[in-house]
């Protein structure tokens, strides 16, 4: 205890009162880290919040089921309830359907309605009523059975539309709309929480009369007596109509789960290049205290301290920066994570699966770990200044000139590492995630990174030798000075230079994804997303297409534009080993008239005509990633109560939902298995002139007319354009990232300059006194910081370039199973990158000022 408090008294002694003496530069390095952690915080608490919502919402739902009874694309027949009704392994069941229903006239978003039967659910979910409705002595789960047309409101919902118990709501679906009596509203809990809390519940009875689902449910859920074996499961399932599957009630949250998790690593993974760029502030502040403190660590050294005290004073420097960032990145996490909370599960709602996130749970792992990365990022930049000051001698002490470490030869021996670093990135890349994550792929991340932030001494002593001897004759001695002194600066800068290499090549390769991406979305939208008016049920695509369009609809729609050509489509939401897909059956041979694929395997020429007839269908990357199945396999599906078995002819991209999806010839559909129905229709106007707008304008008011409010409709061009503005969306959180990582570098390269200007004070001066002037020294200065800025751009570039590879055809791939057509931006990078290495310069000036604050002869005399 006693040594604990010597080196607390020494280390606030030393460390505290020189970062106090200079709070311009703590407060630098500070706010650095106080922006990566806070970015890196929220980030995650952001993404951990929509999980927390969704597994909520989902647990709610599932109740104490064990397993589920489903009808793969349809609904389960009520014949199915008496088989599972007697049967010995089944000890309570509850037929379930859940839709998503909106309030008539009403600006208030959609919300989940389920329909249960109160008295065989008591033991699958938990729902209390407020207090009021219990103390009228009324029992709710009665009334809601005998009284038609009644649900019960979540307290948060009940407030969003106005209406307590006993008032009236009206609600919209796809068969219609009407009046649902208010009977009470639910306490917080159980199946209030669902969807964060915008739920309904009514009486399966009154649920399949407003929905005209007479006969058949969504579900039913099981729970089995005590003991139950596996063969007795595997009896009732076998004792089930063949067309019915029995599966756990979590699958479709595992699923979720998997694709949530899966974007939440990669964000975290690029909010932590954040913090890592900051890492590199750390380091250059420690080093510009070592360096500038030379002289006085000699005393200390002389007076009996140990090199390990000079290392644990350092590294404790280090620590106490990274707890003074992680403390005001709290604040700051503050500030942004509600807009981050809403952009992020917009973003997981529109790509992936639905949340509610109502509220932000900070948790005890998430603060531990956000702390435990600030820390270990600061302390390990920290470690080689600190492993620096070990080496002073007491001698120095005496010594009349400061004594500047070399290390000019130390940079070749690092090409050979740093080689082995970038290159060990190729076998990375092949090599396949672990448990859907990509660890290889973030290794080769980081070895990229460290590869060239390793090179960066090298090609400094290379520039230097290669243009200072030019650039004498054409800028001067200050630019050949620079050069010179770069020749022989060693590995002293290197971490330094990596801040901006790091910066450059996410900066790089970010604008290289998401403009490759965003072309590869605009093709796909021109050609597989074609149409002029795109028709579907109401609510058709919150409730997944489950709802056709009616019969007499659709006979309508038939007759109702001749000049137009109908491609009809219905589409269902299907399992393949666990993964979800969905199979949408279309006119294909009205379709590839007016749209077609981006195709990745196969060839289009003769895949096209079997297409048409129907021989095989199209698999999406994204399903054939995850299930393996690829050209030459076959799909075996059942859909609804046809068993289908569809060649796989071709490989095609896609970008819709989660990614998973299944093309086949709706005729074909109907010929061999049964007829599907539509649940949607697209019109292509013959007429391609540029009246093509007020036709749709004047289809969709025809349609409206007739059929009033029982279709949505949306014209092609609004909906492509919508898709393009949830792809811009979906990037606003990567944008925040990567700007925040450009101020940090530039505040690295401050610090930086800093450091070179402090050990070479006597040079600097002696310059002055011997008659350079004060532009040629700053010159000087200058002109170091125009070669760090070349070296970092240029290997940012390059570093860049592979950086984006990695991340189109690796991480996605792998995380989300898609890849993208690859295209440079070329003019954005033309004139962002000069833009980055002003700012970089601008970052100079400070260093510059430095320069010559005392008369040369006073720091001359003083030696």
């Amino acid at each position: 205890m006693r040594r604990l408090n010597f080196f607390v008294r020494v280390f606030v002694w030393f460390s505290v009162r020189n970062l106090t003496r200079h709070p311009g530069r703590a407060l630098i390095v500070v706010l650095g880290i106080a922006l990566g952690a806070a970015v890196f915080t929220s980030v995650r608490i952001s993404v951990h919040a929509s999980l927390d919502a969704f597994n909520r919402s989902m647990a709610h739902v599932a109740g104490a089921a064990e397993q589920v009874a489903v009808q793969p694309g349809g609904y389960v027949s009520e014949t199915a309830i008496p088989i599972l009704a007697h049967h010995p392994a089944v000890s309570r069941f509850s037929p379930v359907l859940t839709t998503y229903v909106r309030p008539a006239r009403s600006p208030a978003d959609a919300f989940f309605l389920i329909g249960i039967d109160p008295i065989l659910d008591r033991a699958f979910r938990q729902w209390q009523l407020d207090q009021g409705y219990g103390a009228r002595g009324q029992i709710p789960w009665a009334d809601l059975i005998a009284e038609p047309y009644t649900l019960i409101l979540s307290q948060p919902l009940a407030a969003e539309l106005g209406v307590a118990a006993g008032g009236r709501v009206e609600l919209d679906h796809n068969r219609g709309t009407h009046a649902f009596r208010v009977l009470a509203t639910l306490n917080p809990g159980g199946l209030a929480l669902v969807e964060g809390g915008r739920v309904a519940i009514t009486d399966i009875a009154t649920y399949q009369e407003f929905t005209g689902l007479l006969g058949g449910v969504d579900r039913i859920d099981l729970i089995f007596r005590p003991n139950t074996t596996a063969q007795q499961i595997d009896h009732l399932a076998s004792a089930l109509p063949e067309s019915l599957e029995m599966n756990p009630p979590s699958a479709a949250r595992d699923s979720g789960n998997a694709m949530i998790r899966a974007y939440q690593l990669n964000l975290s993974v690029l909010s932590f290049i954040s913090l890592f760029v900051g890492m590199f502030l750390v380091y250059s502040l420690v080093a510009l205290n070592a360096a500038a403190r030379r002289r006085e660590l000699a005393v200390m050294r002389a007076l009996g301290a140990s090199p390990g005290m000079l290392f644990r004073l350092f590294l404790a420097e280090g620590a106490l920066l990274g707890l003074a960032g992680w403390l005001v990145a709290i604040p700051l996490s503050g500030l942004m994570v509600n807009y981050l909370v809403r952009v992020v599960s917009r973003t997981i709602s529109t790509l992936f699966v639905r949340v509610q996130p109502e509220s932000l749970a900070l948790s005890a792992w998430e603060v531990l770990f956000s702390f435990g990365a600030t820390l270990f990022v600061s302390v390990m930049a920290a470690y080689q200044p600190a492993r620096a000051a070990m080496g002073v001698a007491p001698k120095e002490a005496m010594e009349i000139g400061q004594r500047m470490p070399q290390g000019r030869y130390t940079a070749r021996r690092l090409v050979l590492p740093a080689m082995g670093c970038i290159a060990a990135c190729a076998p990375l890349s092949l090599m396949r995630g672990i448990a859907g994550i990509p660890i290889p792929g973030y290794l080769a991340i980081l070895l990229l990174f460290v590869g060239f932030s390793l090179l960066a001494p090298w090609m400094l002593q290379g520039l230097g030798r290669l243009l200072a001897p030019g650039l004498r004759r054409v800028a001067g001695i200050p630019a050949y000075l620079a050069g010179c002194y770069l020749r022989s600066s060693g590995t002293r800068i290197s971490v330094s230079v990596g801040a901006l290499i790091t910066a450059v090549a996410l900066f790089a390769s970010l604008v290289i994804m998401i403009h490759s991406f965003r072309r590869t979305v605009e093709l796909w939208v021109a050609q597989t997303v074609s149409g002029d008016l795109f028709v579907t049920t109401k609510m058709g695509e919150i409730n997944r297409y489950r709802f056709p369009i009616p019969e007499e609809i659709v006979a309508g729609l038939q007759r109702l534009a001749p000049e137009a050509d109908v491609v009809e489509s219905r589409r269902y939401q299907l399992r393949y080993e666990g993964f979800p897909y969905e199979l949408e059956v279309l006119g294909m041979r009205t379709f590839l008239r007016h749209g077609g694929f981006v195709w990745l395997k196969g060839d289009p020429e003769t895949i096209l005509p079997r297409l048409e007839r129907g021989d095989g269908a199209l698999v999406s990357e994204v399903f054939s990633n995850r299930t393996g199945l690829t050209v030459g396999d076959r799909l075996h599906a059942q859909i609804e109560y046809s068993r289908v078995v569809l060649p796989v002819l071709g490989v095609v991209r896609d970008y819709r939902t989660d990614g998973g999806i299944v093309f086949y010839s709706w005729h074909r559909f109907r010929e061999l298995f049964h007829d599907p129905g539509w649940s949607g229709v697209r019109f292509y106007f013959q007429n391609r002139g540029p009246d093509v707008d007020d036709q749709v304008v004047r289809l969709r008011n025809e349609i409206a007319q007739r059929y009033g409010d029982r279709l949505d409709m949306v014209s092609g061009k609004a909906l492509r354009q919508s898709i393009l503005e949830i792809f811009d969306e979906t990037f606003a959180v990567t944008t925040i990232l990567l700007f925040i990582a450009l101020v940090v570098a530039a505040l690295g390269i401050t610090t930086t300059l800093s450091i070179l200007v402090l050990e070479r004070t006597r040079q600097l001066n002696t310059i002055a006194a011997v008659g350079g002037s004060e532009a040629q020294i700053r010159g000087i200065i200058l002109w170091e910081a125009a070669y760090l800025v070349t070296v970092g751009e240029i290997a940012g570039l390059v570093c860049g370039f592979v950086l984006s590879y990695l991340l189109v055809y690796v991480i996605n791939r792998q995380s989300f199973g898609w890849t993208f057509l690859y295209t440079v931006d070329w003019g954005a990078l033309a004139y962002s990158l000069p833009l980055i290495g002003l700012t970089a310069l601008g970052a100079a000036i400070p260093a510059v000022r430095s320069v010559l604050r005392q008369p040369p002869a006073t720091l001359l005399r003083e030696r």
